[in-house]
C-alpha cells in the first residue's frame, strides 16, 4: 500500500504540473488563435511521442524482464543507441515538413495562427529524441521493478520548466512553452541516465533487438489508429470557433490526468506481474489479479465522474473563471466534461486488459479492436460535429473508449481461457 500511494502521489504531482502549464497558457493567454496554435503543433511531435513511448515502453518490460544483470545493462545501451538514431531521424522528418503537415492537420486555423503552429512544431520536434532515451531507460527501471524514480526525475524537471514557463511566457508569449516541452524531457532523460553503468560494454542482441522492432512493427499500426483519435478532434475542431480546439483538448487532458495516474499506478505494474505470471504459467493468479484492479478502478473512475456531476461547473469557475477566460467558455467546458466523463470508466478498463493482452503476446487482437473502432466512431465524430458542434465530437470520443473496452475485456477472458 505505501508503494501505492508513493507511486500515485508522484504521478499525481507530474499531471498536476503538465496541467499547470495548461492552465497557465489558457488563462494568462486565454483560449484563442495563439492556444490552437499550439495544441494542432503538437498533433505529429507530442501525440507521436506519446505512440511510440506507449508501445516501446508495453515491449521492452516484458522482454527486459528475464535478463541477467550485465546483459541487462549492455542490451539497454545498444537500444538507446537504436532509439537514438531512429527518433532523431524522425524528428528531423517533423521538422523539415512541419510547413505541409501543419496546414493539412489544422486547415480551419486563420494564417496567421498556422504559422505560429509551425514554428512551435518545428521546435517540438526534439521531444521525440529525448522521449526515445527515456522511454528505453524507464523501461529498464520498471524491469527492475523500480517504479519510483522514473517518476521522481519527472517531478524534477516539471517543476523546473513550470518556473520557467512562468517566468518566460509574459516575455517571450506561447512559444516559451514549446520550448519549455523539449527542456522538460531533456533534463528527464539526463536523469535517467543515472541507471546507465558507463563502464559496461554495449552489446548489440540481434535477436533481442529483431524482437522488439517485430512486436513493435505489429503494434504500430494499430496504435497509430488507436492514438490518432486527437488528431481528428482537432481537425473537426479547427472549423469551430476560434478556441475551439484549446477547450476540447484542455476539458480532455483534465480527464486524462486520472487516466495517466490509473495508467502508472495500476496498469504498468500489471504488465509486469502478468510478464512473470505468464513465464510461470499462472493464469489464475493473473485473473485474479486482473479482476481485483478493474473493479478497483472502475470505482475510482465512477466516484470521479459522479463528484464532477455534483460539484463539476463551481469547480471549472474556481480552476479558470478568471483571467482571459470567459464566462462562456466555461460553458461550454462543462458541457465537454460531462460528456467525456464515460470515457474515465471504459478507459480504466481498456487500459488493464491492454496490459495482460501484451504480457500474453495477443497484440493482434489489440491491433485489430483500434483499427475497427476508429473507423466507426470516426465516422461518429463527423456526424455528430455537424450537428451539434464539439459536444459531437465528445460523444465519438466517449463511444470509442467504450466500444475499445468491451472488446479487450472479451478478448482477454478468450485469452485467459486458452492460456489455462
Amino acid at each position: 500500500m505505501k508503494f501505492v500511494f508513493s507511486l500515485g502521489g508522484l504521478t499525481a504531482l507530474n499531471l498536476a504540473i503538465a496541467m499547470a502549464i495548461q492552465w497557465l497558457v489558457l488563462v494568462y493567454i486565454g483560449p484563442g488563435a495563439d492556444t490552437d496554435a499550439y495544441f494542432s503543433a503538437q498533433m505529429l511531435t507530442l501525440i507521436p511521442l506519446t505512440i511510440f513511448s506507449d508501445i516501446l515502453i508495453r515491449v521492452l518490460v516484458p522482454l527486459l524482464i528475464g535478463l541477467a544483470g550485465e546483459n541487462l545493462t549492455a542490451n539497454v545501451k545498444s537500444l538507446l543507441l537504436q532509439s537514438f538514431f531512429a527518433f532523431a531521424v524522425i524528428a528531423a522528418m517533423l521538422s523539415l515538413s512541419a510547413y505541409l503537415w501543419v496546414p493539412l492537420l489544422s486547415p480551419g486555423l486563420s494564417k496567421q495562427a498556422l504559422d505560429r503552429a509551425i514554428e512551435m512544431a518545428e521546435v517540438m520536434s526534439a521531444t521525440l529524441v529525448f522521449g526515445g532515451l527515456t522511454t528505453v531507460l524507464t523501461s529498464a527501471y520498471h524491469a527492475e521493478q523500480r517504479f519510483i524514480y522514473p517518476e521522481l526525475s519527472q517531478f524534477i524537471a516539471g517543476m523546473v520548466v513550470l518556473a520557467g514557463v512562468f517566468y518566460a511566457m509574459p516575455v517571450y508569449g506561447i512559444v516559451s512553452v514549446a520550448w519549455g516541452a523539449v527542456m522538460r524531457w531533456g533534463l528527464w532523460a539526463v536523469m535517467l541516465f543515472k541507471w546507465v553503468d558507463w563502464r559496461a560494454r554495449s552489446r548489440y542482441d540481434r535477436t533481442l533487438t529483431k524482437m522488439v522492432w517485430q512486436r513493435m512493427r505489429a503494434l504500430l499500426y494499430g496504435e497509430l489508429i488507436n492514438k490518432s483519435g486527437p488528431v481528428v478532434d482537432r481537425y473537426l475542431a479547427s472549423f469551430g470557433s476560434a478556441g475551439s480546439i484549446s477547450l476540447l483538448t484542455f476539458g480532455n487532458q483534465l480527464y486524462g490526468i486520472f487516466l495517466a495516474l490509473t495508467n502508472t499506478v495500476f496498469a504498468m505494474p500489471l504488465l509486469a506481474f502478468a510478464a512473470r505470471s505468464m513465464k510461470s504459467n499462472d493464469t489464475s493468479g493473473l485473473r485474479q489479479n486482473y479482476r481485483r484492479k478493474l473493479l478497483l478502478t472502475g470505482t475510482m473512475a465512477l466516484a470521479v465522474w459522479g463528484i464532477f456531476v455534483l460539484c463539476g461547473k463551481w469547480a471549472l469557475t474556481l480552476l479558470v473563471g478568471y483571467g482571459k477566460f470567459g464566462a462562456g467558455q466555461i460553458d461550454v467546458l462543462w458541457q465537454l466534461m460531462m460528456v467525456m466523463g464515460g470515457m474515465l470508466v471504459a478507459g480504466v478498463a481498456g487500459q488493464m486488459a491492454v496490459s495482460c493482452l501484451y504480457a500474453l503476446g495477443r497484440t493482434s487482437v489489440v491491433v485489430r479492436l483500434a483499427m475497427v473502432n476508429f473507423f466507426i466512431c470516426a465516422g461518429i465524430k463527423v456526424l455528430a460535429f455537424n450537428a451539434i458542434g464539439i459536444v459531437g465530437i465528445a460523444i465519438g470520443i466517449v463511444a470509442y473508449q467504450l466500444l475499445n473496452a468491451v472488446g479487450l475485456h472479451i478478448a482477454l477472458l478468450r485469452a485467459l481461457k486458452q492460456a489455462d
